[in-house]
C-alpha cells in the first residue's frame, strides 16, 4: 500500500514548481511533467524526508527506471528516462541552495540522476519522423472534395499546412488579418496566434503548391462574400452541430468563432492521406515534409536559413538536426554518387 504523502516534501515540491515556473518560465505543460517525476521518485523512494538525500537514492532510481515498463508492457524509452532523470537532477540542484539543505545536500550530488554515456547518447539521438513526399501531399490536396462550404474549409486547412508547415495549435488560432494572400505570408503574432515560445513568426507560402494556394483564396473569398467574416473573424472556424429530432444532432454550417482543440486538424489530415491510400499522416508531418525538401533542393546557406525561418526556429541546426534527416537511399546517393533515382520523390 502506498505512503500517505510527506507533508514537507510536498511543501518543497511546490516551491521547486513556483521556482520552475516564476523563475525558469516552464509552461503548464511542462510543470506538470516534472510533478508527475517527483511523484514518481518520491513513490519510490517510500515518501522518505527530501532533507535526508542520499546518493544511494539516485543510484537505486536510476535503477528502478532501467527496469521499469510503461503503460503498453515495453521498457521506458531512454528518452523518457532522461526527461524523468533531469526534472530530479534540477530538483536536487535546487535543494542544495535552499536554507536548511545546503549543509545536507551538495549541489555535486544532482549528477548522480544521469544516465550512462551510451544511453544519454541514445537518449539523444533524433529518432526518424514519418513524412510524406511532396508529391503525396499534393495527391492527397487534389483528391479531396471541395463543393460544400465545410469541404472549402477542410480544404484550405490541409493547403496552408503544405504551404507553411505551420504548427497546428497556431493554425487553428489564425484569424483571417494574418493571412496576407498578395504577400503570400502568414502573420503570427503571440499575442493573437497560440505560438510556441510565445515567438513572433513571419512564413511565407513555399514555392510549387499553386493548387494549395487556389483552396486558400477560394476559402478566403466564400469568408469575405457569402459567410461575410471580417478581419477578426477565425480563418478556420469550428463546425457547428445542431440538434435533430430523429437523429439527435448534425453538422450545420459554422460557429463564429475557432476550433477548441486540435483534433479536428488531426482527422482532416489523417482522412484526407487514407482517402489518397497513404499512410495516415499527422499536421506536423508538414513541417518535416518542407524542411526535408529544402534540405536536399536548397543550393545557398542562404535558402536553408531562410527555411529555418519560416518554419519559426531560432537555430537553423535545429531544422536540420530533427526535421532535415535524409534516407538512407539519399545518403548512399549522395556519398557513392550513383543514381538516387529510386529516393523519395518530390
Amino acid at each position: 500500500m502506498t505512503k500517505r504523502p510527506n507533508e514537507k516534501n510536498e511543501r518543497l515540491k511546490r516551491r521547486f514548481l513556483e521556482y520552475r515556473k516564476y523563475a525558469r518560465q516552464l509552461s503548464d505543460k511542462s510543470l506538470d511533467r516534472e510533478l508527475a517525476s517527483l511523484e514518481r521518485f518520491d513513490v519510490w523512494n517510500g515518501r522518505k524526508d527530501f532533507g535526508k538525500f542520499h546518493i544511494e537514492w539516485a543510484m537505486g532510481f536510476r535503477t528502478h527506471l532501467e527496469q521499469a515498463k510503461s503503460a503498453s508492457g515495453k521498457p521506458l524509452g531512454k528518452s523518457t528516462t532522461r526527461a524523468i532523470l533531469a526534472t530530479l537532477r534540477e530538483f536536487t540542484l535546487w535543494l542544495s541552495q535552499q536554507d536548511g539543505f545546503r549543509s545536507r545536500i551538495r549541489a555535486a550530488d544532482a549528477d548522480y540522476f544521469n544516465l550512462s554515456r551510451r544511453d544519454e547518447a541514445e537518449a539523444r539521438a533524433a529518432p526518424t519522423r514519418p513524412a510524406p513526399s511532396v508529391k503525396q501531399a499534393k495527391r492527397a490536396l487534389a483528391m479531396m472534395p471541395a463543393t460544400t462550404p465545410r469541404e472549402m474549409r477542410d480544404k484550405a486547412v490541409f493547403a496552408l499546412l503544405c504551404l507553411t508547415g505551420i504548427r497546428v495549435g497556431a493554425l487553428i488560432s489564425l484569424r483571417i488579418k494574418h493571412v496576407n494572400l498578395d504577400e503570400k505570408s502568414v502573420t503570427q503574432n503571440p499575442r493573437e496566434v497560440a505560438t510556441k515560445f510565445g515567438k513572433s513568426i513571419d512564413t511565407f507560402f513555399a514555392q510549387g503548391f499553386p493548387e494549395a494556394e487556389a483552396a486558400l483564396v477560394a476559402w478566403m473569398a466564400h469568408l469575405d462574400d457569402e459567410a461575410l467574416y471580417g478581419p477578426d473573424d477565425p480563418l478556420f472556424p469550428a463546425t457547428a452541430i445542431a440538434p435533430q429530432s430523429n437523429t439527435g444532432f448534425s453538422a450545420e454550417g459554422f460557429e463564429r468563432r475557432p476550433w477548441k482543440s486540435t483534433e479536428p486538424v488531426r482527422k482532416i489530415v489523417n482522412t484526407a492521406f487514407a482517402a489518397a491510400n497513404l499512410d495516415a499522416f499527422g499536421p506536423h508531418a508538414f513541417r518535416h515534409m518542407l524542411a526535408r525538401h529544402a534540405a536536399k533542393n536548397c543550393t545557398s546557406v542562404a535558402e536553408l536559413v531562410a527555411t529555418s525561418q519560416n518554419l519559426g526556429h531560432t537555430d537553423v541546426l535545429t531544422t536540420l538536426r530533427s526535421y532535415g534527416q535524409i534516407s538512407r537511399e539519399r545518403q548512399r546517393a549522395l556519398i557513392t554518387g550513383e543514381s538516387d533515382s529510386d529516393v523519395l520523390e518530390d
